[in-house]
């Protein structure tokens, strides 16, 4: 629904954010968009994060995948509000976890003010990294600061990269994750919280993981949430 801003492309730097501000619950304005699904991601992420759970293994996991359990998230209630202490989490989780192999192509930095974080971090966010601007008056382009209008960097430059970085396996964008995948936000928690150990007479081959909720059981992510951490 955003288009990129002049093909801008990035050179990754991570530095970590700095966590100062929460906020109250607000009703979202916008529906059906990569802000709005993206904000649910990073609300599930930091609910797992602050609340782990393990699922059970099954030895005859279907195809599809377990079907994930059903929980009563924050902004499905009759208000259809967004936890913002959660949302923050979120965002913390996938810079320090996630940001390493998936992108959010969809969100700019812009849509995390009065969201998630105040204008002034959002803006000390986006100059952490460099975009490729330009032409200047001669004609080149040239390396600038972030700004809060850009959209967040991919942590590879193409699909190729990517697959190359991750034993041939391409990590899906993130923006509109909940709405791509069949259970929304209870297959994203199922999923993160699913790692178990294969049972007997199921073997998963190497460099891949057993989670009874992938299709297939075999997930070539890690393991990459633990109980206490972030």
């Amino acid at each position: 629904m955003f288009s990129r801003l002049s093909a801008q492309s990035t050179k990754r730097l991570f530095v970590k954010p700095t966590i100062q501000a929460r906020f109250a619950s607000t009703k979202p304005t916008i529906s059906s968009n990569p802000l709005q699904f993206g904000l649910v991601t990073a609300a599930i992420a930091g609910t797992t994060a602050s609340a782990f759970m393990y699922a059970d293994a099954s030895a005859n996991a279907a195809d599809e995948g377990l079907h994930p359990p059903h929980h009563p998230w924050y902004h499905n209630g009759p208000l259809s509000t967004f936890d913002h202490a959660s949302i923050r989490r979120g965002y913390q989780v996938y810079r320090e976890v996630c940001s390493a192999c998936h992108s959010l192509d969809r969100i700019a930095w812009r849509n995390l003010i009065d969201v998630s974080h105040t204008e002034a971090e959002v803006k000390e966010m986006a100059e952490e990294f460099e975009y490729e601007d330009g032409p200047d008056e001669k004609g080149e382009m040239f390396m600038r600061p972030g700004k809060p209008a850009d959209y967040m960097p991919r942590p590879y430059p193409n699909d190729d990269a990517a697959r190359n970085g991750n034993a041939g396996a391409l990590p899906p964008d993130l923006s509109l994750i909940t709405k791509a995948r069949h259970g929304g936000e209870d297959y994203v928690f199922a999923l993160l919280t699913g790692y178990v150990d294969a049972p007997g007479g199921i073997e998963v081959r190497e460099g891949l993981n057993y989670n009874p909720y992938f299709p297939g059981g075999a997930i070539a992510m890690a393991r990459v949430l633990f109980d206490g951490v972030c």
